[in-house]
């Protein structure tokens, strides 16, 4: 993505155009992908007509309310009343067919050009230009370009974080955005997240309306589309989990209202009525699985973070698929300690259908359940001083927005929330082994902290301890007076062994040949304390770690260079990735150090 700005015309004085300037500005967007294209023929309506699609089924789409590239005309028509250009080359069903008879050409062969406004009174499109060329240069993908008016300098932070965040949420993709100011190049600047994994998220397959997602409208709509002869055949036909034979007992719990050859022509607003009221109101359905969505998966989650975010240590839960009002969904969540720019305290990052959901976090159902459901201290996480990130990303094939901006998921919603509850709970329990070791670790760094901030004191007072007994024993041998100690002159204790003053004398005196020696000095009774703390495994951590690894960078476990006394380690992860979705037995994963057999839990 390309962002220009340009100056916007205006009669006031140089000091009121540089206000204006830093304010409103004109600003040519240039987006431009690699993927499939668009058809020719179906530009103008894609982009030039609002709510122009009509839903048959129900699918995963990404997005909220499906209107963003129109809505970016509109806002060049309001703001700057030019119209957009489009490029594009539609890699379609024929080209698929010649790329699989041997062309190895993966693009279209036509390159197709259109410059579009759109009559907001009648909602349609205006076409200026639309064109089409041979595609002799192999191009790609679709180029959109618009030229709107807007405050960069208010939204820039908001326009970073949602890059970072789609980052996160797409490893498998390369972003990019570069903004150019023509009138400081100064301000210029550039972001880009190469991409991090090749493993995508399988597509989302669309699916027929559960009986109980089913509202009077939809149902009028489904009847006029239907193809089916008789009501019965369009219940067990065109919605899911309705068998023939739960279809006639429907039918049959109608009286007369309604009869099993009856054509869904012929259906009324009040046996729709009554047909809703008994599909919503029934629990004989089969609740929907989640085999249609398409999570990001826990692996591509925790690429995603790692790569943006760099954090200390991250795990990642996916929970099991569930369903509210007739409609599946999936929740995914990671929590993370430390990291580029992390704060203090419980940061929540919210996705819907991998969309980044940037405003109104304090009343979304992620944030409820990380601020007030989650004992943190329970997990040797502290909740106010540790850097914690959580992520949550849910898909469905109808996520609950709340409030007219859809910007949050309300926490109203009880299966959603447990679910949430559950996989942050999955994570802080994965995290609870480590931090139980980084804990025991730091309490060990700051015990031989302690310690060896005495040892000078203490080597101090030992030697001038037995430097002050060869002085006395000097003395003695010298014929002159010496002074006994407080315990000789009140005599021996009854709780002291009594030992031979042979070996008394004896010690005393390779003490004091040490002392005269320089055997014993304050130097060496320091250097003998130290390792004292070090043999006792104050440092060393190994009963806290359980392990001797060491860093690849060479540093130790305490990243001071020091390396420990025991065989280098390099610890590597493994990723694996969930069963939903494949058979019952995936074959033997086999390594020098073990075998992992993949079965299928039948349950889910």
């Amino acid at each position: 993505m390309t962002t220009t700005q340009g100056q916007k015309s205006s009669n006031k004085s140089n000091e009121t155009k540089k206000s204006n300037r830093s304010a409103e500005s004109y600003f040519l967007i240039s987006v431009r992908d690699n993927g499939c294209g668009m058809a020719h023929d179906a530009i103008p309506n894609l982009l030039g007509r609002v709510l122009s699609g009509s839903k048959y089924g129900v699918r995963q789409t990404r997005g909220k309310f499906g209107l963003g590239a129109k809505m970016a005309l509109i806002w060049s028509k309001k703001s700057t009343g030019v119209p957009i250009k489009i490029k594009t080359s539609h890699f379609g069903a024929s080209d698929h067919k010649r790329h699989e008879s041997g062309d190895d050409n993966r693009f279209g062969q036509e390159i197709s050009t259109c410059v579009l406004d759109i009559d907001i009174y009648k909602n349609r499109p205006r076409v200026i230009e639309h064109t089409k060329v041979p595609n002799k240069e192999g191009w790609v993908g679709t180029l959109f370009e618009v030229l709107i008016a807007g405050n960069w300098t208010t939204y820039k932070s908001r326009i970073v974080q949602y890059l970072q965040q789609l980052a996160i949420i797409t490893p498998y993709a390369k972003l990019e955005m570069r903004y150019s100011n023509r009138f400081d190049a100064k301000k210029d600047m550039a972001i880009r997240y190469d991409r991090r994994s090749e493993q995508m998220p399988p597509p989302a397959r669309e699916v027929k309306h559960h009986p109980s997602s089913v509202n009077n409208l939809l149902v009028q709509q489904l009847l006029e589309r239907s193809k089916c002869k008789t009501i019965l055949k369009f219940l067990s036909t065109d919605l899911s989990s309705v068998t023939p034979a739960l279809a006639k007992r429907i039918i049959d719990e109608l009286d007369d209202d309604l009869d099993e050859s009856m054509s869904p022509a012929d259906v009324n607003d009040k046996q729709i009525t009554r047909i809703v009221q008994l599909l919503r109101g029934s629990d004989q359905f089969k609740s929907p699985d989640g085999s249609c969505l398409s999570p990001l998966g826990e692996y591509n989650l925790n690429l995603g973070i790692r790569k943006v975010i760099e954090p200390e240590v991250v795990a990642t839960a996916r929970d099991r698929p569930g369903a509210y009002e007739g409609h599946p969904f999936i929740v995914e969540a990671a929590v993370s300690l430390g990291g580029k720019g992390a704060k203090e305290g419980i940061t929540v990052v919210r996705f819907a259908n991998r969309i980044p959901l940037l405003f109104e976090a304090g009343a979304d159902v992620a944030t409820r359940v990380a601020q007030s459901k989650i004992k943190w201290s329970s997990y040797k996480i502290d909740h106010k001083r540790d850097k914690i990130g959580v992520f949550v990303s849910i898909v469905s094939t109808k996520v609950p927005f709340k409030g007219t901006g859809k910007e949050y998921i309300g926490d109203d919603i009880t299966e959603i929330q447990l679910s949430v509850k559950r996989a942050l709970q999955s994570c802080c329990q994965q995290l609870r082994t480590h931090l139980a070791k980084r804990n025991a670790l730091r309490d060990q760094r700051e015990r031989r902290s302690r310690l060896v901030k005495y040892i000078p004191d203490v080597s101090r007072s030992i030697f001038g301890i037995l430097d002050t007994m060869r002085k006395r024993k000097l003395d003695e041998m010298n014929g002159g007076s010496t002074s006994l100690s407080p315990k000789k002159r009140l005599g021996r204790s009854q709780n002291t062994p009594i030992r031979s003053e042979d070996d008394v004398d004896k010690k005393k005196a390779g003490i004091i040949e040490k002392l005269e020696k320089d055997i014993i000095t304050e130097k060496i009774i320091e250097s003998h304390l130290l390792d004292a703390i070090e043999s006792h495994g104050a440092i060393d951590g190994q009963s806290a770690s359980g392990t001797g690894t060491e860093s690849s960078s060479g540093k130790g476990r305490f990243g001071d260079g020091r390396r420990n006394n025991t065989s280098v380690v390099v610890a590597q992860p493994l990723f694996l990735s969930p069963l939903y979705h494949l058979p019952d037995y995936g074959g033997d994963v086999r390594h020098p150090l073990f075998t992992f057999r993949p079965f299928k839990n039948l349950s889910l």
